[in-house]
């Protein structure tokens, strides 16, 4: 039974939100005729099990994948045997990786040669089957991925079977040469794995005279025989002597003795070495009309996987199932959940209409797939379905009011080339070093390019092939593009106005307030606009327009709020925009879920709406209760109460809108993980009640409740920008000097910005150290 944990603090102040109505019920699914050889639906094979989360070929991994799966997932067990000849389920002939043996047994390291390669490590046929069921542990082999649930025991094949009865297994019997060498048969045994269950549905290897072999004890029953091709074309298989790179082009002979092929996903979809994808090979349709079946391995959600899906999982596994030359027949997968819902609820779904109503909002338009706040990034935005568009004004020097993802112009344009002498540290805005956009004119941010941010470094950083495309956008232009472009709404993000006012004589409000009314949005009934600040002083300045949502933007992570304080953001705002983690709190910094907050519900109660940000695709920033999927995010999002998704990828939030399983009782179930269910059920009850969470933070009125705007001062501008004789308090609504317009489109390119080392030569020493610590260690995820 599933434990729940719940922190009785949480519920002091708050009644629990009631869902708000039930799902719409869809009608029942026509049946589909796939591309695969039989015209049938893709099978998901799950790859020892649940083992994206848990440990792979554990009984837990198995039992999860199970439960979690599509109908008809298929388990799969790679086969191992121990020295007194019992079989194991273990991912990999060396168990160094993969269980404590190295610990628990410290001399049995031994060195082998395995097809013709010298491997040093730990082998199971080292071990006796008690050895290994009783004084080894399974582990995460996957580094990235947690070790909490590292202490299963290795599972023994004939219990991996019985466990089993009524599910689909796959044995995969690796190593049959060099098993055999060493007086231990594969075949031997996996005959007496067909008297405990006789319909095992796949057995698969390398080894074609193993095959041939298995052909005799399989007849007359429905196994099916699967020829497996190494990720090593130049491998040499064993039996024929020939690379694998040889045998792929003699599909009719593999045909005599093996009913499909099991191959890596680059075999089908090659990768460049720049991790792009290249044109599809002709495999799958050659074998499909040989009769083969093809079956491809190496699915998982946290592998660096090709720019190309932008780091969406999904769309890896859809575009081997659901293009529109061929789909393969199964896809074997560490994430079972994931490839049961590309294939169960999203393919077939590209022109479908929404099924699930929420509001999806951009987090600088869709900065996953261009630099954010740019033409191309707003454009992408509207072609995946967004809702709400958002800019993040920011004025410059001459009062030109422009989209940018942050008043610091470092992380996301070239600006520390060539304006590195303009760094200078603002206390009241960050505390780091930057160059701002208020110490620039128009016309030399238009000098710059725009630049790729908001994601991560290394093998996660985003397509470097768009890292500096695009052309910046003033707010004018943004709000002629929402109305042109019939977006249904607009997010206007307007932060350190105070300091603008006193300190630079810029009156962002002013500037808004006349570019909205300019663009008649403030009396367009049919396009929304939403008003954003972290500043209750400035949500004030808007009030008076009734059709304008007022939204906060609770920029810390929190874990509660009293009913007072829910009131009184009432007072403010419409609707806040909160971070997803502080929806749910984290369990011993793990990356796993501890327990749902009551943020969500207790804002409900005031009537204040949630929007949760910002969802983006990279596994690294997903916790792993979700299954490092950004759908499987969405969905419990939405699940806890969240009226509305911010996200740098609209395109994945508009793919799960559209999803055929939500509302349909007869489709696959999307599952809805309560937060702290994954620990409740793997971990034991008495680790789970002894952890004590660190104090929540409370979200209190004085993180929002600001003093009333300064008047904005008469400041004189230097030669770089126009002369100011303002002298209106921050709600003027004198309209700034005309934009020019934005420089052409930059074309494609690979161009990085002026490395750190090119400075400005008026910079001394000690600034400079500074700039080199502030901006070589930046990552950050921005908000809208």
């Amino acid at each position: 039974m599933i434990r729940h944990i719940l922190l009785v603090s949480l519920l002091i102040h708050c009644t629990l939100a009631q869902p708000k109505g039930g799902k719409p019920i869809s009608p029942p699914l026509p049946k589909r005729t796939w591309l695969t050889l039989h015209g049938d639906e893709p099978v998901v094979v799950a790859n020892g099990g649940y083992s994206g989360l848990l440990p792979a070929q554990t009984d837990t991994a198995f039992s999860q994948a199970n439960a979690l799966g599509k109908r008809g997932t298929v388990l799969l067990c790679d086969l191992h045997m121990s020295r007194d000849g019992l079989g194991f389920c273990l991912s990999q002939l060396n168990i160094q990786n993969t269980t404590n043996a190295a610990d628990a047994f410290p001399n049995r390291r031994k060195t082998y040669i395995v097809n013709g390669k010298e491997i040093q490590g730990w082998f199971a046929l080292d071990f006796i089957a008690d050895e290994l069921y009783s004084k080894l542990q399974v582990t995460q082999s996957i580094f990235s991925r947690t070790d909490l649930f590292d202490f299963s025991p290795p599972t023994p094949t004939d219990l991996f079977l019985e466990d089993n009865m009524k599910s689909l297994v796959w044995i995969n019997a690796e190593y049959a040469t060099f098993y055999s060498q060493h007086k231990l048969s594969l075949l031997d045994h996996i005959k007496q794995l067909l008297e405990i269950k006789k319909d095992i549905s796949y057995i698969s290897s390398p080894e074609i005279g193993f095959l041939k072999s298995m052909g005799a004890v399989v007849r007359g029953l429905r196994t099916k025989l699967m020829f497996k091709f190494p990720a090593d074309t130049n491998a040499v298989e064993p039996t024929t002597n020939e690379t694998y790179a040889s045998l792929l082009t003699k599909l009719s002979m593999i045909k005599t003795f093996a009913a499909g092929i099991v191959v890596p996903r680059e075999y089908i979809w090659p990768v460049s070495k720049a991790r792009y994808l290249e044109p599809s090979t002709n495999l799958v349709a050659d074998a499909h009309k040989l009769g083969l079946e093809v079956f491809s391995y190496g699915f998982a959600n946290d592998n660096y996987l090709p720019y190309n899906y932008t780091y969406d999982p999904q769309r890896e596994y859809l575009q081997f199932v659901d293009n529109s030359l061929f789909a393969v027949d199964g896809v074997i997968t560490d994430f079972t959940m994931s490839a049961s819902m590309a294939i169960a609820c999203l393919a077939g779904t590209r022109n479908a209409s929404r099924k699930v109503p929420t509001l999806i909002i951009s987090s600088n338009g869709a900065n996953g797939d261009y630099p954010g706040a740019t033409d191309l990034a707003y454009q992408k935005a509207v072609d995946d379905g967004v809702d709400i568009i958002d800019c993040s004004v920011q004025m410059t020097k001459d009062g030109v009011a422009l989209c940018l993802p942050s008043i610091d112009l470092t992380p996301s344009t070239t600006a520390a080339g060539p304006f590195m002498s303009r760094a200078a540290k603002v206390d009241p805005i960050q505390s780091a070093m930057g160059i701002f956009s208020f110490d620039l004119t128009w016309e030399e941010i238009q000098s710059l390019k725009p630049q790729m941010s908001g994601g991560f470094n290394g093998e996660l950083a985003r397509d470097p092939a768009r890292k500096n495309v695009g052309k910046f956008v003033t707010l004018s232009d943004f709000l002629e593009f929402a109305k042109a472009k019939a977006v249904p709404g607009v997010l206007i993000n307007i932060e350190n106005a105070a300091y603008l006012a006193s300190n630079k004589g810029l009156d962002i409000v002013g500037t808004v307030t006349t570019a909205l009314s300019n663009a008649t949005l403030d009396k367009n009934s049919t396009q929304k606009v939403l008003i954003m600040s972290s500043e209750s002083s400035v949500l004030d300045k808007f009030k008076a327009i009734p059709t304008y949502q007022r939204v906060l933007h609770i920029k810390e992570q929190v874990g509660f709020v009293t009913n007072e304080t829910a009131l009184e953001v009432k007072k403010y705002a419409d609707a806040v925009l909160l971070h997803k983690h502080s929806i749910y709190s984290e369990f011993r910094q793990e990356g796993l879920t501890f327990n749902l907050t009551n943020l969500i519900s207790c804002l409900h109660w005031a009537n204040v709406s949630v929007y949760a940000a910002n969802v983006l695709n990279e596994f690294q920033d997903i916790f792993m209760d979700f299954g490092s999927d950004p759908y499987l995010l969405i969905h419990n999002l939405i699940n806890y109460g969240a009226d509305g998704i911010v996200t740098q990828y609209p395109s994945t939030a508009s793919a799960y809108s559209r999803n055929l399983c939500t509302g349909n009782p007869d489709a696959y179930k999307i599952q809805d993980l309560n937060p702290g269910d994954v620990i409740a059920v793997m971990l034991d009850p008495k680790e789970v009640a002894e952890y004590k969470p660190p104090p929540l933070v409370h979200f209190e009125t004085k993180n929002f409740v600001t003093p009333p705007l300064p008047p904005v001062a008469d400041i004189a501008k230097d030669d770089g920008g126009s002369t100011s004789n303002s002298t209106s308090n921050a709600n003027t609504t004198d309209a700034p000097s005309p934009s020019p317009p934005p420089p052409p489109a930059q074309a494609a390119s690979s161009a990085t910005a002026p490395t750190i080392n090119a400075l400005h030569h008026e910079i001394d020493n000690d600034i400079l150290a500074t700039l080199r610590k502030t901006y070589a260690d930046r990552i950050s995820v921005h908000l809208p």
